[in-house]
């Protein structure tokens, strides 16, 4: 079952420092044979620990290093790394020397990640090996004056690149080890630009400061506390705010352990080696864990009766504690009973410590929410966006409402505008826009923040509606969000990715990539080969997913409701360019590539129309 929260009492209070650098300098003076991070070491062939001080002395090799660049403060620096130690002590090192760090998603796409290294302007790029660096194509990034190489070193390069590019071992022995003295950079120095995803036209770069980044950390800290002997583990990528915030720098003021995973392939076994206490989360990964539970007990009417009980009884004590209302002996052992037999395996896998478990980078099925309280999972949710610094809302544990994001943090306001705008008023609002003043000044008006995001207040907490912009304006008028309608059909685990279409339609159409376990008994029971590609493209299949899909829509309003379906093989990936590096669709990439299956989806709703007419009675005289 998850740990009990640690008391504060027991340990110093967090880090006082106002800068990322000062932060650690804090941690290396007060604990420095502590452990601070740790790391898997491929000759080891084991995770090893790093102290506090040992952390610091790498960080002042790569400070000097970067400062035997004669780079001046202000000028960028492209990190494009996955979670490591590297990552962590090249962020700080630039920093300490008031530079600017552009973080790069790992698995980006070529053409955007060379969009934002021209974009940004960065000097200099630490990239994970030296065919990667190639893979950016001939010519890439010309502002880049000098490239270092993490890994693959040994690959010679060709003659152009000789000279500007370096291995990073190389790199650091010649060094100048009386340079990277620099004075501290003030609080209010721009820190990094951070790029959007890019899901609806060209990411955007978001100038943030460190009083922007620590500032958003200890409202985090305020509404949710930690202490040093917390564990964090760093799995999703840093290059996204939530991760860089809230899993890097929030550890940073604590003085707590973060492990980094080996890869995202690998944070099942690696959450076995760190057993965090602390673990940030992705709604896919909730939605995962909920198929794999219902797949696990469909099959024995026994592990079923006891799951369904668990989930009924769960809620109701969940419910009622939440509520402050009293829970009766018998229903509080009974739920204790159900949720060790039920819920132990799956806290197990978690490592079997997690206190605190928080879900963001997406909106979260009530489903699910309700789904993982009930077994008492430690579920908080919360709502954020990088012009924020990652977060502006959030429950502590015990007060989440499925449905909701919950109230603002300490510190931060929140208001609904007149035309259901999520507007932001925080210490992590971002300075503006890299090079785009024009835009700055439309998100930053009246001294609020202009999200973007559409929203309502319930009883103090945020319930996300949907991207303004993502709107979908039917033919009669009327106008739906596609989020939560997305997010409600994706709860049957035959429909792994959803778009919904509808734009200038008399009803909403959806494309569907159907999951493949899911598939195959789904085409077989209606007598279809799941084998054969033209079956998801029969009458059978598309009438039937369609069933399905009214079952889930049932408590939505008429205008939410599909009229139609094309199934899909292939899965939007990052690779194939239909998702962001942060597993985002990028909606107008999937709308111009499946621009066939949605006009034929438009026909079909225009011949059910006309049929239905047809079937009406006259109104009135024919004359």
């Amino acid at each position: 079952m998850p740990a009990p929260p640690p008391d504060p009492r027991d340990d110093p209070a967090p880090a006082t420092g106002t800068t990322i650098p000062g932060l650690l300098g804090h941690q290396a003076r007060r604990r420095p044979a502590a452990t601070a991070y740790v790391a898997f070491d491929s000759r080891a062939g084991a995770f090893l620990p790093w102290s506090w001080a040992a952390v610091a002395e790498r960080v002042a090799e790569r400070r000097a290093a970067l400062a035997s660049e004669g780079l001046r403060a202000g000028d960028r620096v492209a990190l494009w790394l996955p979670n490591s130690l590297e990552w962590v002590c090249l962020d700080q090192a630039a920093l300490a020397l008031g530079l600017v760090v552009v973080p790069l998603f790992p698995n980006d796409a070529p053409a955007n990640l060379n969009a934002i290294l021209a974009d940004s302007g960065a000097v200099l790029l630490v990239a994970p090996s030296l065919l990667a660096w190639q893979s950016l194509g001939p010519g890439a990034a010309p502002a880049v004056r000098r490239v270092i190489v993490v890994e693959g070193a040994e690959v010679p390069a060709p003659p152009p690149e000789r000279g500007r590019v370096r291995a990073l071992a190389d790199w650091l022995a010649a060094r100048d080890p009386r340079s990277g003295q620099a004075p501290p950079p003030d609080p209010d120095t721009l820190a990094t630009i951070v790029y959007t995803s890019g899901t609806t036209g060209r990411p955007k770069g978001v100038m943030l400061t460190h009083r922007n980044l620590i500032g958003v950390a200890r409202a985090v800290l305020e509404r949710n506390p930690g202490t040093d002997r917390d564990v964090f583990l760093s799995y999703l990528p840093l290059a996204h705010i939530f991760e860089r915030v809230v899993g890097c720098y929030l550890p940073l003021v604590l003085g707590a352990r973060v492990v980094f995973a080996r890869s995202v392939e690998q944070v099942r076994e690696d959450l076995l080696v760190a057993r965090p206490t602390i673990l940030l989360v992705v709604p896919s990964l909730l939605d995962r864990l909920y198929e794999t539970v219902r797949a696990r007990t469909g099959g024995s009417p026994v592990k079923r009766w006891l799951l369904d009980r668990a989930l009924a009884r769960g809620w109701q004590v969940y419910e009622a504690e939440r509520d402050g209302r009293r829970v009766g002996p018998y229903a509080a052992l009974l739920c204790r009973l159900l949720r060790r037999v039920v819920a132990a395996p799956i806290f197990a896998s978690f490592g079997g410590r997690v206190r605190l478990a928080v879900s963001g980078g997406a909106p979260l099925a009530p489903e699910i929410a309700r789904f993982c309280l009930s077994l008492g999972f430690p579920l908080v949710e919360g709502y954020g966006l990088t012009e924020a610094a990652g977060a502006v809302t959030g429950f502590r544990p015990g007060t989440t409402v499925p449905g909701s994001v919950g109230p603002p943090l300490p510190g931060i306001a929140l208001r609904i505008s007149e035309a259901g705008e999520i507007l932001v008023r925080s210490p992590g609002v971002m300075r503006g826009y890299w090079g785009l003043p024009d835009q700055s000044a439309e998100a930053l008006r009246d001294g609020w923040l202009h999200t973007g995001d559409l929203g309502t207040l319930d009883a103090g907490r945020l319930v996300f509606r949907g991207r303004r912009k993502d709107g979908i304006v039917l033919s009669n008028g009327e106008k739906i969000w596609p989020d939560g309608i997305e997010t409600a059909i994706r709860q049957d685990p035959l429909f792994r990715q959803v778009l919904l279409v509808g734009d200038g339609q008399p009803r909403a159409t959806a494309l569907v990539v159907v999951a493949p376990q899911a598939w195959r008994p789904f085409a077989a029971e209606l007598g279809l080969d799941p084998d054969d590609a033209a079956a998801r493209d029969a009458a059978p299949a598309r009438r039937a997913a369609l069933d399905r899909i009214a079952a889930l829509l049932r408590s939505f309003p008429p205008a939410a409701q599909v009229g139609a379906v094309r199934l899909l093989g292939e899965p939007w990936t990052v690779e194939n360019g239909f998702l962001t590096p942060t597993l985002k669709i990028r909606r107008s990439a999937v709308l111009q590539h499946r621009a066939p299956e949605i006009a034929a989806m438009r026909g079909e709703l225009r011949d059910d129309s006309d049929a239905r007419a047809l079937r009406a009675p006259a109104q009135g005289p024919v004359t």
